[in-house]
């Protein structure tokens, strides 16, 4: 194979050939890795490393990682770092690059991918990227399109003539799934895989599970009690046995074997003298050993089962993989052939299937004689977040074991672009355990370990060395923040995070407010923009979300709570999915129901009872008839028995009655007594009355039920009958039935006017069901298969003993049912099902699990709840005792770094007392707990890691109900470490921490205000023995000392730093000589009295709570006071302040303080040491927050006890308002005074939800009703102008108001009600538009409908709101085949891209035969100043629209065939054009102001001059040249098409050349981009044209 073209030496300027396998002596990538250099095309070695050691080396057209960047990003833009240029210019043997969080990964392996193309060392398509997610894919893949075209522009690598016609070639980038997919479809005959084996999703894995669970007749996994689990518990870990031994190349076979050993050997060891109560732990292992082998033999079955259906669930996409690259040699050479180089993204989340896969391929085996190959893994180990979908943070660890190779060298990316210092400095403070490698961590020699793995650098780490003042420049503007906050309870936590987001957003709108009024004042200042802060709030579960989205809600902030699931919830798709019941099944009345009540149907409840009336009645009707027969019969045989007269004879004829009596009874199934419970509302709408010859709905002689009223019963009719229309549609398309129901429903105007939401994506959920639809329907054929086997899944005939039915999907009778019964599943099993996809508003505050988050960024990150169980609630465990471990452990791919132990029987059985076998179980509980830690430490990490500038964190004391306090989480704990090291120096070891120097800060706590700042008290781990907890309370502690000293602040103080501790609002001081006083009227008596003494025990009581007040008063005071003084200290001075600040306030100075203050005095005689850095040291305390008072250290949980009620029933314009009360008791009583008096203002409790009143609105569109028809009936005067109906005039608005109630005539006071409702409807909508419209625009226009937009922006975006079908064009039509026949001309396909569809944009001007366009256009001369004749305005007028498509296909044709001789004949039809065409039908995207706009480019020539090569943008068009007042706003479209394509080429706008060629008129006409008045739009005006149609 040879190279030609863009890789060959054909060409001036281009790249000599660069396929390294091409041409005599090239080397294969194999032998690339043993020298671990690139070969370059003229088949020499290269090693960037050497070269940059000896530039002799470099080869003259070599360009380095700088020059590349530098062609990408220009002179002054971004440089890669040093590390970066190391990763990009890394050799070709195997390696692993790890990077932190906000290192740049993803844009370096571009660089790296453009830098291999560039130099002649792969071509794109050989360059194999592989990441995790599809929109990673996407990424990755488009940033390697650009980079590459960006070379193709300068001719580095210029397409070949083969790639113009076929297309350009790109790198190849998938998922991992997507990669093995691709295996196993093209190889996996060879396992017997069909091409066509369809994917199962997981609620279509649940039921065929549940029907191998239903057939079972095996043993069953028993529960603790000895009772076997529930049906859908074996279900459930079945699935997750199945799974997790597909992820580890396990078959259930080797899992019953294992258990089998294991089980022998634990009851080779002897049983326990007594028995116990509770079961040991010995015991628990037998039990889940024997629940995993049941399951295992279930899974066998399962995977039979699947075999035969020929279906495949994930993990046997990624197992069948690994197997296919083991088994063939040939596939391994043929991938390794096709893929030269191998980037393998996010590779700490790889599961071990994922790893032997690629290993198999592209892995070496020196035994075997397989060498390596060009592979390199990017991945970062603390950010491995997904151990429960199989993966493992040692499967990075292990890469050059899987990946051997004699240059083992990994790179690591240390530079955070992202993370201000402050963020930094917490993250990997929380990270630096991960470090430390347990004791039960097996790796292997050569393994990388976590302590080789480096902290994340502040970016400012580029420009000097710590301590250099260039560093402490850049240091001092990323400084950032963190801080945390301490609440009594979670919903106080709530509110706090709600109120603070408030103000985050108030601040910004302040600053923009002084810029803009700098702006205006003329200070020179370009006029800004209001930018709201990015902020994102991340929690564990979404549970933690729900109270904090209700409180932001209330204070009116938008947000986006991401992740949900619950579609199949949404009411939209509730009703279209209970249309579909209704259709499908008769016996669902309940869905029924719902229709018919709903907004489109409107049915009351009086008709709906009516309706349930009617039901019944034909069930009774149907007993009666059913009767009737039945006494027929009985009377015809009675008649035949009439002959006979003996006895025998009528004994006979009573068994016969009684007989046919018990058949008949047996037929009702007991309707007699309660046929409501057979009648089918679905039966009874389409069977209603019908209307007799008075036009009056005939009920029957016998009805008793209710009737329906008139409307009503027509609107039953008009559903009856829709119904029937829809019900011929079953055997339909899935998605055209559901497109039918919306729109016989009317649910897609239902949702456009629905207020409060945006009309643009108020169809996303409904658009994400008919994804749905979609996606089971392309499977659901396929699947819908039914197999017969026996219980262990082995095949069997119908009909044989023990065979059962398998059948997959429905198990219903039909297409719909099969679809509705997988809702059901999918209901339970997949969360409801995601909800339809949002654009995400920049606007909004976003909501989602610290899962979702990673990979994602915001300048502000808020982390609720960092309390309670890290563990989510499960105590972690070893496998042996987990339910939850469904594979045992020694069978895993990663055991090397789980904590298992006992994997060998002789382990077991060499414990000769089972008491010892317990303890030791016990004493290696901690390893599990360790290794969940571990994985709750990354995901704290990953959090930490998406803020920008500012990190808050919080926790809380009371949970809900909870009748314990919640204790911290250890990071919290880890956190306040940071601030004692600032007191200690950042040396200085754990020892002097606060969880071991508690009983210090617990004896003077005003030492400790970064403690106490944050209200310190809480509940955490003992470090005496963690398995118990220490309850910490420093503020109470405060008080009871400044009690028991009898402390007194007289006087304002001001500490060193400024604050001020103001005594002001301090209670009266205890008065002790008042007390004294009391106390000695009764010391001198001989013997007191029950009163006196009482009254000397109320005096001491009196003078106890005085003082607890007022030593809490004081903590409140000073405790906020100490805590700010001291943030706002040096790190270098901390000690010092908090010494004096002791002495200002005249409080002891604990010895530790003096100690610390010492060597703060020490540390600064000392000269600076070597990478210290004041401004980062400076950034290390956090700031914190907490609560004082006294109610907030209360023993009791002030939520336990607490009721919410709301009022019912409650006025629909005010919607209920929910009252929290603080007890049972209070609720009791509140409701007695609401009963007896009414008083319910008076009472004490707490109004939790209070929605805005919607009453003063209704009340305005009465009234402008009212005064509309008074005017109408009296012949008023007509409105003063500036008034209006619905906001008359505030001087006579009351007069008004009278006039208009006496002003309604009686006749039209009915009609008024039905015009109040629809007023206020409509007033709601216009409320709801216009914001809309001001606010609202699509995520992506085309160039047409942007050019629409410059012109009428109004009635652009009302378009867009509500599109309407526009009648066909034959100028569309004549537009479209002429450009055909124009891209058939230059011989070039047009470009593909999946973006946007090409559009006909043509329909202005084309000349149709005696067309009002053609006329105008055609006779419109070429200078606009010249008038058209009169003769040529009558012809137009003369024109009807109509006559335009009378034209016949001949004509058609001949209008088309002249305009193609036009162009043919004119000079853009010669061959010097012809040679210059680089593209057709280009497409385009470029994003202004947030709006993505798109459009495709009908030519793209590339020409040259004196100073390099110019691109003209060409826009066919097939009208003839309008006026140039027109021009001004088609301008538009070239001056988008410039920019956008200046971008995307990398290429300088005045470079580029635009016009519009006209075919029409009297011959072929230009028009350039200079020849318009004004130039084309630049950029700002672009973006004024967004921002004006925004506004409205």
């Amino acid at each position: 194979m040879t190279d030609s073209g863009a890789y060959g030496a054909t060409k001036p300027g281009a790249r000599p050939g660069a396929n390294p396998g091409s041409g005599t002596g090239m080397l294969t990538p194999a032998q690339w890795c043993e020298h671990n250099s690139w070969q370059l095309p003229n088949g020499a070695l290269f090693s960037a490393e050497a070269a940059a050691n000896d530039p002799a080396l470099k080869p003259a057209d070599y360009r380095s990682a700088l020059d590349i960047a530098e062609m990408l990003n220009g002179i002054d833009g971004k440089k890669p770092t040093p590390e970066q240029v190391r990763m990009i210019e890394a050799g070709p043997a195997p390696t692993l690059v790890i990077a932190g969080a906000g290192s740049g990964k993803t844009a370096t392996m571009v660089d790296r991918v453009i830098w291999l193309v560039d130099n002649g060392f792969v071509r794109p398509e050989e360059v194999l990227g592989v990441t995790f997610t599809r929109k990673a894919a996407t990424e990755l893949r488009s940033r390697m399109r650009a980079g590459l075209n960006t070379l193709r522009r300068s001719r580095r690598v210029a397409p070949t003539d083969e790639e113009l016609r076929e297309g350009v070639a790109d790198p190849t980038v998938l998922t991992y799934h997507s990669y093995a997919n691709n295996l196993v479809k093209e190889y996996g005959l060879r396992l017997g895989v069909e091409q066509d084996a369809q994917m199962l999703g997981d609620a279509q894995k649940w039921q065929l599970a549940a029907q191998i669970v239903q057939y079972w007749e095996g043993e069953l996994p028993l529960d603790h009690d000895g009772v076997p689990v529930s049906a859908a518990t074996m279900i459930n870990q079945m699935l997750q046995l199945s799974d997790e031994c597909a992820e580890h190349l396990v078959e259930p076979q080797q899992v019953i074997d294992f258990c089998t050993e294991q089980l022998a050997a634990y009851a080779a060891v002897p049983d326990p003298r007594r028995e116990t109560k509770t079961e040991k732990d010995i015991l628990k292992v037998q039990r889940l050993l024997w629940n995993r082998r049941v399951y295992a033999r279930m899974a066998m079955s399962y995977a039979r089962v699947k075999a035969r259906m020929q279906v495949l669930d994930f993990g046997d996409l990624m197992r069948f993989a690994a197997r296919i690259a083991e088994a063939d040699p040939a596939i391994r050479e043929g991938e390794r052939a096709r893929f030269k180089v191998v980037l393998l993204d996010e590779f700490q989340d790889t599961s071990h299937a994922q790893m032997s896969l690629f290993s198999s391929i592209y892995g070496a085996d020196e035994d075997a004689g397989i060498p390596a190959h060009p592979v390199m893994a990017v991945g970062d180990p603390k950010q491995s977040i997904y151990g429960f979908r199989g993966a493992s943070d040692g499967q990075m660890f292990s890469f050059y074991r899987h990946f051997p190779t004699e240059h083992v060298q990994p790179l690591f990316l240390s530079i955070a672009w992202r993370n201000d210092i402050s963020v930094l400095n917490a993250a990997n403070h929380v990270a630096e355990k991960l470090k430390e490698v347990p004791e039960w961590v097996r790796a292997a020699d050569g393994d990388i370990t976590a302590a080789q793995v480096p902290d994340l650098r502040p970016r400012c780490a580029l420009v000097g060395e710590p301590g250099s003042p260039a560093f402490e420049q850049a240091a001092a503007g990323m400084v950032g923040r963190v801080d945390l906050t301490y609440h009594d309870s979670d919903r106080e936590e709530a509110v706090a995070i709600a109120e603070r987001i408030a103000a985050m957003r108030a601040q910004a709108v302040r600053e923009y407010e002084r810029a803009y009024a700098a702006h205006r004042s003329g200070d020179g200042s370009v006029r800004p923009h209001l930018k709201m802060p990015e902020i994102a709030v991340l929690a564990r579960v979404h549970g933690q979300l729900d109270p904090i989205r209700v409180e932001c809600e209330r204070l009116g902030i938008p947000v986006q709570q991401v992740g949900l699931g619950g579609l199949l919830s949404q009411p939209e798709v509730v009703d279209l999915v209970s249309a579909l019941r209704v259709l499908a099944d008769p016996n669902r009345s309940d869905a029924l129901a719902r229709l018919l009540t709903g907004a489109r149907w409107r049915l009351g409840a009086a008709d709906m009872l009516a309706l349930g009336d009617w039901a019944q009645s034909l069930v009774r009707e149907r007993e009666r008839a059913l009767r009737e027969q039945m006494a027929l019969r009985m009377l015809a045989e009675a008649e035949d028995a009439d002959d006979a007269d003996d006895a025998a004879a009528i004994n006979l004829q009573a068994e016969h009655l009684r007989a046919a009596q018990e058949r008949l009874d047996e037929t009702l199934k007991g309707a007699v007594e309660d046929s409501s419970g057979y009648a089918s509302l679905i039966e009874a709408v389409e069977n209603l009355p019908q209307d007799g010859a008075d036009g009056e709905p005939l009920y029957g002689e016998q009805y008793r039920g209710r009737r329906f009223s008139p409307a009503a019963l027509e609107r039953l009719r008009a559903f009856a009958e829709q119904m029937r229309v829809l019900r011929a549609g079953l055997s339909e398309d899935l998605g055209t039935l559901l497109y039918e129901i919306e729109r016989t429903m009317l649910l897609d105007i239902e949702l456009a006017v629905r207020p409060g939401t945006d009309p643009l994506g108020s169809r996303a959920n409904l658009d994400a069901f008919h994804e749905v639809a979609a996606a089971y329907g392309m499977s659901a054929p396929r699947i819908n298969a039914m197999i017969y086997a026996g219980s262990d899944g082995v095949s069997a005939e119908e009909g044989d003993p023990g065979a059962r039915r398998f059948l997959l999907s429905s198990g219903g009778v039909s297409y719909v049912m099969g679809f509705l019964a997988w809702l059901e599943r999918a209901d339970d099993e997949e969360k409801g099902l995601a909800l339809g996809t949002v654009e995400p508003d920049p606007n909004a505050v976003q909501l989602m699990t610290m899962h979702a988050a990673k990979g994602l960024e915001w300048d502000h990150v808020l982390l609720p709840g960092l309390c309670g169980s890290a563990t989510g609630g499960q105590t972690p465990n070893l496998w042996q005792m987990s339910a939850n471990a469904a594979l045992p452990w020694p069978l895993r791919g990663d055991r090397e770094y789980l904590p298992s132990i006992l994997e060998a029987a002789e382990e077991i059985t060499a414990f000769e007392k089972a008491k010892d076998l317990e303890d030791y179980l016990g004493e290696h509980k901690d390893d599990a707990a360790e290794h969940a830690g571990m994985e709750d430490r990354r995901l704290m990490y990953v959090a930490m890691t998406r803020a920008r500038n500012l990190l808050a964190m919080s926790a809380y004391r009371w949970k809900s109900a909870a009748a314990q306090p919640q204790p911290v989480q250890p990071f919290w704990e880890e956190l306040m470490e940071m601030l004692f090291k600032s007191l200690f120096g950042m040396g200085t070891p754990t020892v002097d921490a606060p969880s071991v120097r508690f009983q210090e800060t617990m004896d003077t706590p005003w030492a400790a205000p970064q403690l106490v700042g944050m209200g310190l008290s809480y509940t955490m781990p003992n470090p005496a023995d963690k398995r118990k907890k220490v309850h910490l309370n420093h503020v109470r502690r405060w008080v009871e000392q400044l009690a028991e000293s009898k402390y007194r602040l007289a006087e304002p103080v001001t500490l060193v730093h400024g604050t001020v501790v103001d005594p002001s609002n301090l209670p009266p001081a205890p008065d002790e000589a008042a007390l004294l006083e009391d106390l000695e009227l009764y010391v001198d008596a001989d013997e007191l009295t029950p009163e006196q003494a009482e009254a000397r025990a109320n005096a001491r009581a009196t003078y106890a709570e005085q003082v607890q007040r007022y030593a809490w008063a004081l903590v409140e005071v000073m405790a906020p006071a100490l805590a700010q003084d001291w943030q706002l200290a040096a790190p270098s001075v901390r000690a010092r302040t908090v010494a004096e600040n002791c002495t200002r306030l005249n409080l002891p100075v604990p010895e530790w303080i003096i100690e610390a203050t010492e060597r703060e005095k020490w540390r600064e005689t000392q000269p600076p040491q070597p990478g210290f850095s004041p401004t980062v040291a400076a950034a290390l305390p956090i700031e914190v927050r907490g609560q004082f008072a006294q109610k907030n250290y209360e023993d009791r949980n002030p939520n336990l006890g607490a009721v919410l009620t709301a009022m019912w029933p409650f006025d629909p314009l005010e919607r209920p308002v929910i009252w929290r009360w603080a007890s049972d008791d209070a609720l009791t009583q509140g409701t007695k005074e609401v009963l007896r008096r009414g008083q319910h203002e008076q009472l004490e409790r707490e109004i939790a939800i209070n929605s805005s009143s919607r009453r003063e609105a209704v009340e305005r569109a009465a009234l402008a009703v009212e005064l509309a028809v008074g005017a109408g009936e009296d012949g008023a005067e007509p409105e003063t102008a500036g008034e209006s109906a619905s906001h008359p005039a505030p001087a006579a608005s009351a007069a008004a108001a009278v006039q208009g109630e006496s002003a309604i005539p009686e006749s039209l006071r009915q009609q008024a009600v039905d015009w109040e409702r629809e007023a206020d409807l409509l007033l709601l909508m216009m409320g709801q538009t216009d914001p809309v419209l001001r606010n609202q625009l699509p995520g992506h226009l085309s160039a047409s409908t942007f050019i629409r937009l410059s012109e009428d922006p109004q009635g652009t975006v009302h378009q867009l709101m509500r599109p309407v079908p526009q009648r066909p064009s034959r100028a569309a039509t004549i537009g479209t085949a002429v450009h055909a026949l124009i891209e058939e001309h230059f011989g070039v396909a047009p470009s593909a891209d999946p973006l946007e569809a090409p559009e006909a944009e043509d329909t202005v001007g084309v000349d149709l035969p005696g067309s009002v366009a053609a006329s105008a256009t055609s006779t419109a001369p070429a200078d606009p100043s010249e008038p058209a004749s009169p003769a040529d305005l009558q012809e137009q007028d003369e024109f009807t629209f109509e006559d335009a498509y009378e034209e016949s296909e001949s004509e058609l044709e001949a209008s088309v065939q002249r305009l193609w001789e036009r162009f043919a004949n004119s000079e853009w039809g010669s061959d010097e054009w012809k040679e210059r065409i680089w593209a057709v039908e280009y497409p385009v995207e470029t994003h202004i102001e947030g709006l993505s706009l798109r459009g495709r480019i009908d030519a793209v020539f590339r020409t040259e001059d004196e100073d390099g090569e110019r691109w003209v943008l060409v826009d066919w068009k097939s009208g003839s040249r309008p006026k140039m007042s027109t021009m001004q706003s088609r301008r538009f479209q070239l001056g988008l098409y410039r920019i956008a394509f200046s971008r995307i080429m990398g290429v300088d706008p005045e470079r580029i050349s635009t016009v519009f060629v006209y075919l029409g008129g009297k011959g072929v006409a230009e028009v350039w981009d200079h020849q318009i008045r004004g130039g084309l739009p630049t950029e700002a005006q672009l973006a004024k044209v967004i921002r004006e149609a925004r506004k409205g």
